[in-house]
């Protein structure tokens, strides 16, 4: 049998904590609306033919999604279990005809103590915990990371061979994007390392800002190489005695180009398959770029040496070096944003809202919600009012309560809650705020 204690000692909470956050989820408001009834079919979705209203649909829909997401948790919480426990994903499964219906076939421990304690339909809650889904074992996990790191490698050395081979400057940005495969893969080997390694004195929050950190750091090393194949391939366009240069592409290196598609796109295909791993998921997508990438750096050099037009090949090198700058430059820009404390969304802000909101009876008013990024995720500012002969015991656990039950929320860092008895008040922290940067 699994307890309270069990259920929610993953978190890293104390007892007394554990049994606070429990004891306050039993005292939560009850949703407004059921807000899967309020979603848009994805077939009714499919037939709408206005853009803008389609657009209005599908973020309506995400926003349900959110809003479901937090109903889930507090769910969870009121189960006296811990929402992480069933996977990173806590999206509702919105395909089912009904909120309440879950995967047939696969019930966990928890699953059967809840049937078992005879919960009537009319108890039955407005959403069912999640299941987990069938994940890959580790060792193929591992082995798809491996071969990808190995695949990229051997890519890289047969791209850099042709290049200088046959001359043509599109196979040879080709090879730079192989080169910078291996060496993202490299970051972000020493990247989880280095998270890995924790110190609570000389990182109190943690490493996980090193992530964003080295995306920024490969950003700039992958945008820099590909301004140099511009800048290289941009001379040989302007340049009458280059641009006239034979390409030499023999069956053997078509042969070769070809067959590091074919391998991609094998990969590509296997990681897609393979379930459980955000990496895996992540190298499945940069597969697929690849594929399309190799063919392209293919069919440049390829129509040049057929057409007797050495000069497309350049001109290949050219279009696949600015895509290549322009989309590593909006990566590096979001990232440098999100390290230096932007805003969250709007959307984020109304999740957040919602959580607060329902968290407790006894909050009388939601004062401010503020979040901003320090990193991929959100670090979130709450402050609610309570009645002012609210005990400072309860008030305390209350306000500790709903800061454990948002940091559960897939995209927040860290949750602070500030207790207060009323809203009439100034802005905190507006004065340091205004006078960062200019002295005092």
């Amino acid at each position: 049998m699994i307890t309270a204690e069990h259920r929610l000692s993953e978190q890293g909470l104390s007892r007394r904590s554990r049994q606070s956050l429990a004891s306050i989820a039993q005292d939560t408001l009850p949703p407004p609306v059921r807000f899967n009834s309020l979603r848009m079919p994805e077939e009714q979705l499919a037939k709408i033919q206005n853009k803008r209203l389609k657009e209005f649909y599908m973020h309506q829909n995400a926003m349900i999604d959110r809003f479901m997401e937090v109903d889930q948790v507090l769910d969870f919480l009121q189960r006296e279990m811990d929402p992480r426990s069933y996977g990173t994903t806590l999206a509702p499964s919105h395909r089912s005809s009904s909120p309440s219906s879950a995967p047939s076939g696969m019930v966990t421990d928890e699953e059967e103590q809840i049937e078992t304690n005879g919960a009537s339909a009319e108890n039955e809650p407005l959403i069912r915990p999640q299941l987990r889904s069938k994940n890959t074992p580790k060792w193929i996990v591992q082995l798809a990371i491996n071969l990808s790191f190995v695949v990229n490698i051997v890519m890289f050395v047969t791209k850099l061979f042709l290049a200088f081979y046959s001359g043509s400057m599109s196979i040879l940005a080709s090879a730079f994007e192989s080169f910078l495969d291996v060496l993202s893969n490299a970051i972000i080997y020493f990247t989880i390392r280095i998270i890995r390694k924790k110190d609570h004195y000389a990182y109190p929050v943690g490493k996980s800002r090193m992530e964003p950190l080295g995306i920024i750091v490969f950003a700039v090393i992958i945008t820099t190489s590909f301004s140099q194949v511009l800048i290289t391939s941009i001379e040989r366009l302007t340049d009458p005695s280059k641009a006239s240069e034979e390409l030499d592409l023999s069956p053997l290196a078509l042969a070769l180009l070809i067959s590091n598609i074919v391998l991609k796109g094998i990969l590509w295909i296997w990681c897609l398959t393979i379930r459980g791993s955000s990496s895996v998921q992540a190298l499945a997508q940069d597969h697929g770029n690849d594929v399309v990438f190799n063919i392209a750096s293919t069919i440049f050099p390829v129509i040049a040496v057929s057409a007797g037009a050495p000069w497309l090949d350049p001109v290949g090198a050219i279009l696949l070096s600015i895509y290549i700058i322009q989309e590593w430059m909006v990566v590096l820009l979001e990232n440098i944003r999100r390290l230096t404390g932007q805003a969250a969304s709007v959307d984020d802000v109304k999740q957040l809202t919602y959580m607060a909101y329902r968290f407790s009876t006894k909050i009388e008013a939601v004062d401010t919600v503020r979040a901003y990024y320090i990193g991929d995720r959100l670090l979130v500012e709450v402050d609610i009012v309570l009645p002012p002969e609210c005990p400072l015991q309860e008030a305390h656990d209350i306000g500790e309560a709903l800061q454990n039950a948002l940091e559960m929320m897939e995209n927040v860092e860290r949750a602070f809650v500030h207790l207060d008895y009323t809203a009439e008040h100034e802005i905190e922290h507006r004065r340091v705020v205004e006078g960062v940067g200019f002295g005092h």
